[in-house]
């Protein structure tokens, strides 16, 4: 699975894909149904090494009760970050309760920046501490953090198809872009288009 998404994360791009573990309205854990699923979301976006991910399953077989609980509060982060990716994509302030949850998650975590390799050479990467499962959520509430200073620049959109739950980062040039996915939510909603233009020419 790592060679899917082996190109540097921009900033930020770690808390969009958490917040789009969401899959649908109304499945609240979306694909995060276990610590391990967590784990392995961690480990697809090279937010840990191989080695802390390790640790952290360990983590889960000698602690269960205690890492359950953190993907519990990990589910819990999530909704307040799509909280705040929906006030950064309607250019609303965030609210204090918010970026307290993320700054709590952030303790969770604490430790020291480092150097990680990669295939091209070295990134900037971050050691939590090592005794608490909440460190897991650590790399992705400084994400978030991230996305929160950069604030406006930040260009954080949700797909315009009403049905998606998704949001993106616009990269583009024009920043005018609406979809998650052009070859998803933006083939579908330019069929539904055509289809009711041609449906009320029919019937005019």
């Amino acid at each position: 699975m790592r060679s899917i998404r082996r190109e540097a994360l921009k900033i930020g791009d770690l808390a969009v894909d958490f917040a789009n573990t969401v899959q649908a309205v109304g499945d609240p854990a979306g694909s995060l149904r276990s610590w391990s699923d967590l784990i392995a979301f961690l480990e697809l976006r090279e937010a840990v090494t191989r080695s802390e991910g390790a640790e952290l399953r360990a983590m889960g077989e000698h602690d269960a009760r205690r890492c359950a609980a953190a993907l519990d509060q990990g589910v819990r982060l999530r909704e307040t970050i799509r909280s705040m990716l929906g006030a950064l994509a309607a250019k609303r302030p965030l609210r204090a309760g918010w970026v307290a949850e993320i700054n709590q998650a952030l303790a969770s975590g604490a430790g020291a920046a480092r150097l990680v390799r990669r295939d091209t050479g070295w990134r900037l990467g971050f050691s939590p501490g090592l005794a608490d499962p909440l460190r897991a959520l650590a790399p992705i509430a400084r994400s978030m953090a991230d996305l929160a200073a950069s604030g406006g620049s930040a260009e954080i959109r949700r797909c315009a198809n009403p049905r998606c739950v998704l949001y993106f980062r616009d990269s583009s040039r024009t920043r005018r872009r609406r979809w998650c996915s052009m070859a998803v939510c933006g083939n579908r909603m330019k069929v539904a288009a055509h289809v009711r233009r041609h449906g009320r020419r029919r019937s005019a």
